[in-house]
């Protein structure tokens, strides 16, 4: 695309996706773009790449997720902000163990609510 950023209506975007592994390099390219799109490059890289690594554990570990993903990329200020929420299956929900994700410019924080997970991802790219 070469639509300037500032005119870039990629943000707030909403994705509701099965975690069944067929469109997982869909999801990552998606993340990518929202990147690209909405931050800038030198920032949006890592952003895209602490996302991208949620979505590749909820890949790996599809048996641990029940149901579909849903994702919202917004911007919050001059925040860059990913969600991901979906619902554990079994008794004792998995969150990931994303160590390395969390950069002074990234902020990566998973945690459990009854059987829900909820995945944040944020950066001062925007």
């Amino acid at each position: 695309m070469t639509e300037p950023r500032d005119d870039a209506p990629a943000l707030p975007l909403a994705v509701t996706y099965a975690p069944d592994g067929r469109l997982a390099d869909a999801v990552r390219a998606l993340v990518g773009r929202v990147g690209a799109l909405a931050g800038d490059p030198p920032h949006a890289q890592p952003f895209a790449t602490a996302v991208q690594a949620v979505v590749t554990w909820i890949t790996d570990n599809r048996a641990a997720v029940a149901g579909d993903v849903a994702m919202v990329f917004a911007r919050e200020g001059n925040r860059l902000r990913g969600d991901l929420r979906w619902a554990a299956s079994g008794d004792t929900p998995e969150v990931p163990a994303l160590v390395g994700a969390t950069t002074p410019d990234i902020d990566v924080a998973c945690d459990v609510s009854g059987a829900d997970v909820h995945c944040r991802v944020s950066c001062r790219c925007a």
